[in-house]
């Protein structure tokens, strides 16, 4: 049987780094959903469009890459959710096949 002891610390330091952030995730996403104030990017979009309600309604009108999937779903905290949810299985398949490939190279 393996010693565990040995692993107890890198373990431990994973799971809390890992809590860590999807705490700040779930509270960065849920502000951004709560406010309706833009963001960084959308501001400078919108002074780029010349600012005030112009700016803003071509923002608004601006397609979702996730409307094909999500398009359905009428609570945007629920769409976000799942939008994350798939957005980090599809890092996980792509971070796991390079890891398979570069196993199979050496």
């Amino acid at each position: 049987m393996a010693d565990f002891k040995k692993y107890k610390w890198p373990i431990i330091t994973i799971v809390v780094i890992v809590g860590v952030l999807m705490v700040m995730l779930t509270i960065g996403f849920t502000l951004g959903i709560l406010s309706e104030d833009p963001d960084g990017l959308e501001k400078s979009v919108i002074d780029a469009k010349g600012g005030g309600e112009e700016g803003e309604a071509w923002i608004e009108e601006l397609p979702s890459p996730w409307e094909p999937i999500l398009g359905g779903i009428e609570n945007d905290y629920i769409a976000g959710i799942i939008g994350l949810t798939l957005s980090v299985a599809l890092m996980m398949v792509v971070f796991y096949g390079i890891i398979k490939l570069k196993q199979k190279n050496k």
